[in-house]
């Protein structure tokens, strides 16, 4: 698929999906809408505009309180790339592939040589991203980023350790000088903030029982007999050299999942696929992420509290902003899929915490490409009346509304988010 049809194929999406939150469209009608989002953790950031509710009257913006997933990447296992092109050049040679293998191998030969040395590195979809999601925030908030009349604008930005991270944090900053030159921001990637910023002892603690579980869900939903006959035009090649064409077709889904992310090579391999193999993809890594990451019943607990003390610090860090004792416009945080998950779900947000146990069930009511695609970020944004000095706080999860079970929404008042949050976390 070349980039003008997969642009349109977007495009078409958008239209059809109308509100991104309409809960008359079930997972497999998202999928048929845009079959990139099968591709779960990989499907690239989508920006799909809310509705728009008002400030309530008097209120003012003053600060806000982010935390972001890097954007669109590479993928980073060089396997994912490697395996089929060794299986598909090798059948090639034996004269063992059928027309339609043949165009596979070519595109995973382009595919190949472009992530060579890349594994996991920001794209440059990633930068556009992140760059795209500071504009709209610099738009939508101007008060906050504002250094009218002697203002001092200050934001302050954390990343982890890992370069996909503090290239994302780069790329925001960057579109937010440029938009106004005069911010003054700080920027650190440290280990000091890692306890917080990207805590993982409950993920760790159950990634060996929760990825067993994962695994075998997807040993069940892999049939990759149509494919391989698809490709190959001798069965007894993929019998001896194949050995194991589940794990192929698997390999090759990870590669149609992560062309979006590095969209400029215009390449698609969805078309390889049948639409009941693609949601089928799709249900499997939908569960591998919700078993592993987030909130299922059976593994969920130790899961959520690692957010504990990331929720805690954006408490603590706003209470010290709204008392006067921290001079900032914005916080900044840059992380991964492993921290937001949790983070979605310790808030209670509404399709990103439900605790359930089958595939089938969450795949109702936690859908991977909604909660946590690329860049994926939560935004607490602080309101106060200047009059009465009251504060509220809107918060955002993909730049939507995110509904949170306690009353006042969407433009919480602060006392009562706080102390929930601190239930929360506590």
């Amino acid at each position: 698929m070349n980039r003008l049809t997969l642009n349109l194929r977007l495009c078409a999406a958008f239209l059809l999906l109308g509100l991104w939150g309409a809960a008359a469209q079930t997972a497999r009608e998202q999928i048929a809408a845009m079959p990139e989002r099968a591709g779960g953790i990989y499907h690239s950031y989508e920006y799909l505009s809310g509705e728009s509710v008002p400030v309530p009257k008097g209120y003012v913006p003053f600060y806000i309180s982010h935390y972001g997933r890097h954007g669109s990447r590479w993928h980073t296992s060089e396997s994912v790339y490697e395996t089929p092109l060794k299986i598909l050049r090798k059948a090639a040679a034996a004269d063992a592939l059928t027309p339609e293998g043949r165009d596979l191998l070519d595109k995973v030969e382009v595919i190949a040589a472009d992530a060579k040395d890349r594994y996991g590195d920001l794209s440059p979809r990633g930068v556009a991203e992140h760059r795209g999601i500071a504009e709209r925030m610099f738009r939508a908030y101007p008060e906050v980023f504002s250094t009218k009349g002697g203002r001092e604008c200050l934001v302050q930005s954390r990343s982890t350790l890992v370069p996909r991270c503090i290239l994302s944090m780069a790329a925001f900053n960057e579109r937010l000088k440029e938009l106004n030159p005069a911010i003054r921001m700080t920027r650190e990637s440290s280990q000091r903030y890692i306890p917080y910023m990207s805590n993982g002892k409950g993920i760790n603690s159950q990634r060996e029982a929760s990825g067993a579980v994962a695994d075998s869900l997807q040993a069940v939903l892999t049939h990759p007999e149509r494919l391989m006959e698809s490709l190959f035009s001798d069965p007894a090649f993929v019998q001896r050299e194949v050995k194991d064409p589940a794990r192929l077709m698997n390999r090759l889904l990870a590669q149609a999942a992560i062309m979006q992310d590095v969209d400029y090579l215009g390449i698609s391999l969805y078309d390889f696929f049948t639409d009941e193999e693609i949601y089928a993809a799709w249900e499997a890594e939908n569960f591998r992420r919700y078993v592993m990451f987030g909130p299922s019943k059976r593994f969920g607990d130790p899961i959520i509290a690692d957010a504990k003390p990331l929720l805690r610090n954006i408490i603590e860090t706003a209470e010290a902003v709204i008392g006067g004792e921290e001079n900032l416009s914005a916080s900044l945080r840059f992380g991964h899929d492993v921290n937001v998950i949790p983070l979605v779900a310790l808030l209670g947000v509404e399709g990103a915490s439900g605790r359930v146990s089958t595939p089938g069930e969450a795949a109702e009511t936690w859908q991977i490409h909604r909660v946590s695609p690329m860049a994926t970020n939560v935004q607490f944004i602080f309101f106060r009346n200047p009059k009465t000095g009251d504060v509220r706080v809107r918060v955002l999860h993909n730049e939507r509304d995110a509904n949170l079970p306690i009353a006042g929404g969407p433009y919480y008042e602060w006392e009562t988010l706080r102390d929930y949050c601190k239930k929360r976390y506590e």
